[in-house]
């Protein structure tokens, strides 16, 4: 078991320039406006909590949640009744031309009585026609309730609401374990740009150790104890060294970009981190832990369960079309008219209600296919299930791996720098005296420089790995996590 050394030959801080402002709040912001003023220490714990605040994914699960909680609402409705109102105002004015209409009036019909007499007794008759418009003027007015209630469906609605709830959870499994994944995504960007920020240390501490042998290679020449090709070997050396500089300088750039982006903070003017989670110690102690811990705590398994769950229970509703369907019924309406041509009385009301049982016998297919299509669905979502739990416990086992790893090129890169540090000791003092190559000298600064970035390499594939292994074992932390 090793530990990094309790002094860093990096600086307590990194500053990194990135395209534009946006990153920090208003209050740093007002305090970096002057040039001279540095930007606060942003820790991996701040560069989490900022992607958490802003990280568009979690408010679209945010949304998903929403959206199956309003399914589970919807579902729990098909066991309430149904009730609609309506009404209806009408109101008429009709006029038929040229109605016949009978013209009445008075006739006297004779009756003869006993006595001889007749007696006249007075009538109304048509006494003829007349032709003329007619003007009719009607008002209906008419409203009603009614109210329909389904008791039996073959347990389609019981089904349709496990189906929404289980759904409803894997969107809560899910928008949980995305904001794990931003979590490590945030971490792993963080690592990485510690990472190419320490590979520039190295590659220019290279570059003055360079400078410094072809300064030291050119008094020899001026002395006569080196040859001109050892000026120009080494010359080609300092070259090399910074043409690497120039290229960790570019992978520092993109580390900063990969940052910004994993915290949708894509605009800030400077960004200062700190590189005290280099100082952390390799160990397996807690990693093995993680690694013996069930995957039950895994969100994105319990979310694809919850999901199988839905599909297994969308079949059993689809199956609910193979019964008969039982409902219940009640209407009540209330109507007033006062045309002319009413039947009945102008104002009355009415109660209806009663049951109705329906069975659908055939509708070419269509419940059968539908039936066979969520039954394929849910045989997908269990194959899905099984497929993301072997693949998470691939997972673990490699992070896990990865992690020995790691530690072991640790420890090997410490014993490396050791031996190289001797190895161009002994090379710049066996040149020195005329014993040794140029290229023996060269040689052992690459030594060097590779040691030294296999050191880094180790630390941040460590840290990259273990912070992957505790999203994989579903052991990711929130922000507050200790990361040391």
């Amino acid at each position: 078991m090793s530990r990094c050394p309790a002094r860093s030959p990096f600086p307590s801080s990194f500053v990194v320039p990135v395209l534009l402002a946006g990153l920090l709040s208003p209050g740093a912001i007002a305090q970096t406006a002057a040039p001279s003023d540095p930007p606060p220490v942003l820790t991996l714990q701040d560069c989490v909590r900022l992607a958490l605040d802003s990280s568009a994914g979690l408010r679209t699960r945010e949304i998903e949640r929403q959206i199956a909680g309003d399914d589970v609402t919807e579902a729990w409705g098909a066991f309430l009744p149904n009730l609609s109102l309506s009404g209806s105002y009408t109101k008429s004015d009709r006029t038929d031309f040229d109605v016949a209409s009978p013209i009445y009036g008075v006739r006297e019909v004779g009756y003869p009585t006993e006595g001889g007499d007749t007696v006249y007794i007075p009538y109304d008759a048509v006494i003829g026609s007349r032709t003329g418009d007619v003007n009719v003027k009607a008002t209906s007015k008419n409203w009603g309730l009614s109210a329909n209630l389904n008791l039996f469906d073959g347990l389609a609605n019981i089904n349709r609401l496990q189906a929404a709830r289980a759904r409803r959870e894997a969107a809560d499994h899910s928008a949980s374990y995305t904001r794990e994944l931003v979590i490590q995504n945030v971490a792993v960007a963080y690592f990485e740009l510690l990472r190419y920020l320490q590979l520039k240390e190295v590659a220019a501490e290279t570059r003055d150790q360079a400078a410094a042998e072809l300064q030291r290679t050119e008094t020899y020449f001026r002395l006569g104890s080196a040859a001109k090709s050892d000026v120009l070997q080494q010359r080609v050396r300092l070259e090399q060294t910074r043409y690497d500089l120039v290229v960790a300088e570019n992978l520092v750039e993109k580390a900063v970009a990969d940052l910004a982006y994993a915290m949708n903070q894509p605009l800030t003017k400077r960004l200062t981190i700190d590189p005290s989670p280099l100082e952390t110690a390799l160990t397996v102690e807690g990693t093995s832990l993680l690694v013996d811990q069930p995957l039950d705590d895994r969100l994105d398994l319990r979310s694809s369960a919850a999901e199988q769950q839905a599909a297994e229970r969308a079949a059993a509703a689809a199956g609910g079309v193979y019964y008969p369907r039982l409902d219940i019924y009640s209407r009540y309406s209330r109507a007033y008219d006062e045309s002319p041509y009413r039947f009945g009385s102008q104002e009355s009301e009415s109660w209806l209600w009663g049951a109705q049982i329906s069975w659908d016998i055939f509708n070419g297919f269509q419940n059968s296919t539908a039936r066979s299509r969520a039954r394929a669905q849910a045989r997908i979502a269990a194959y899905q299930h099984e497929q993301a739990h072997l693949d998470a416990q691939l997972e673990v086992r490699q992070y896990d791996i990865a992690i020995r790893e790691a530690i072991e090129r640790h420890q090997l890169a410490l014993e490396r720098i050791t031996h190289t540090e001797e190895e161009l000791r002994l090379a710049q003092e066996r040149f020195r005296v005329g014993a040794g190559t140029q290229l023996e000298r060269i040689t052992a600064e690459v030594n060097l420089a590779a040691a030294r970035a296999d050191k880094v390499q180790a630390i941040c594939d460590f840290l990259i790995a273990r912070v992957r292994l505790s999203r994989a074992t579903g052991q990711a932390q929130a922000p507050e996590l200790s990361w040391r």
